[in-house]
């Protein structure tokens, strides 16, 4: 097995500009996991090895290869306890919690199944009162094959002697959030017109004539609005809400 010393960062990969790292579940299974596995070398050395479980989410951006939104990386997997067969997702101060149901990875012409993804979303604290946060893991593991148990057979005691549960699985690391979307819906209401305090007042006022002259009955002329907005500064400096309340006011006095 490779080493998982994690305490020197990997060195970032040479890799052409505008290079992005998008791959599917069935291309991490064939050509990154199932050759990490047989130790054989990768397409592109893009993805770290690392013992995600020594250190907190928040720590492993830095521990990655290569990555701005999500990083990937190789990990060991070890036993809760030295009989069983149960991972153990504890970390420095908090777990990892598996969440949904496993989903198949099967190859694209859907006749092979090559592994098993496994979604966690990290709590901080200890269980059952754990805090959830916004971390999320996808874990992509292997299925067994008939070589590998027989492997597991013959290699029993010494599996029971270590924790080691799986020398390596993949896993995504990514947090959810709401950032980028506030970001896109603070730029939209950058790019609406704004409309200075004067105005604003201005505007108040002459809203409050043309609902005083509806509630007292008096009757208020097509020229009456179109002076109104005229003099409410230029249109641009206006809400599009005022110029709405203005066709209703309209609609209705030409209705008397």
């Amino acid at each position: 097995m490779e080493s998982t010393d994690s305490s020197s960062t990997s060195p970032h990969p040479q890799l052409p500009p505008g290079f992005r790292f998008h791959p599917t579940d069935e291309e991490l299974v064939v050509h990154y996991l199932k050759r990490k596995v047989a130790s054989v070398p990768l397409p592109v050395t893009i993805i770290a090895a690392v013992d995600l479980y020594k250190f907190d989410p928040w720590e492993l951006p830095n521990k990655a290869s290569f990555g701005e939104q999500e990083w990937y990386f190789f990990s060991p997997r070890d036993r809760k306890y030295p009989n069983g067969a149960r991972p153990n997702r504890a970390t420095t101060s908090g777990y990892w919690k598996a969440t949904g149901t496993d989903k198949p990875i099967i190859t694209s012409n859907g006749n092979q199944k090559v592994g098993v993804k496994k979604a966690l979303v990290f709590y901080g604290g200890k269980p059952p009162k754990g805090i959830k946060t916004n971390w999320i893991m996808h874990e992509y593991r292997l299925i067994d094959s008939n070589s590998n148990s027989k492997a597991q057979i013959v290699d029993l005691p010494n599996r029971r002697a270590s924790l080691r549960l799986d020398d390596w699985v993949l896993c995504r690391i990514y947090k959810k959030n709401n950032s980028q979307r506030l970001m896109e819906r603070d730029k939209n209401h950058s790019a609406l017109p704004s409309f200075s305090h004067q105005n604003h007042g201005s505007l108040l006022e002459h809203e409050e004539n043309c609902y005083e002259g509806m509630l007292t009955g008096g009757s208020m002329q097509n020229s009456s609005i179109s002076q109104i907005a005229v003099s409410s500064s230029s249109k641009q400096s206006l809400p599009w809400c005022f110029y709405q309340q203005l066709r209703q006011i309209q609609s209705q006095l030409n209705k008397q």
